[in-house]
């Protein structure tokens, strides 16, 4: 289940046809009504210095995820996590590869140079 938007002022919720919420960068979420009484780059429930980002469907995912549901968010970073621990183990891999070949050569010119060693001697 996602999680409600909100106007943190007013706690208007989003309806048709209804105001356009923002996003502050300080982390609260206001209306467009309310955001219009207040004063510019100035957050109106902290007073801080802030901007504002509206909220839409072309919002960065990043700050859509802040309002998913955790079990959605959890599917969703199980499954990138998972991917990239495959891909990482998949190079893992393939280095140790590389690694246990050069360590089979190397392995083999000590063996003949012992071998080189013992027939001068």
């Amino acid at each position: 289940m996602a999680t409600p938007v909100f106007c943190n002022i007013c706690f208007c919720e989003p309806r048709k046809p209804s105001p356009r919420f923002s996003l502050t960068s300080c982390g609260h979420v206001i209306c467009e009504i309310c955001l219009q009484k207040g004063k510019k780059d100035e957050c109106l429930i902290c007073k801080t210095p802030c901007r504002t980002l509206f909220l839409s469907k072309q919002t960065n995912p990043d700050i859509q995820s802040l309002f998913m549901g955790i079990d959605t968010l959890c599917k969703k970073y199980s499954k990138e996590v998972t991917q990239i621990s495959e891909f990482q183990e998949k190079h893992r891999k393939h280095l140790l590869a590389y690694h246990r070949q050069k360590t089979v050569k190397l392995e083999e010119s000590l063996k003949q140079v012992t071998q080189q060693m013992h027939q001068i001697q």
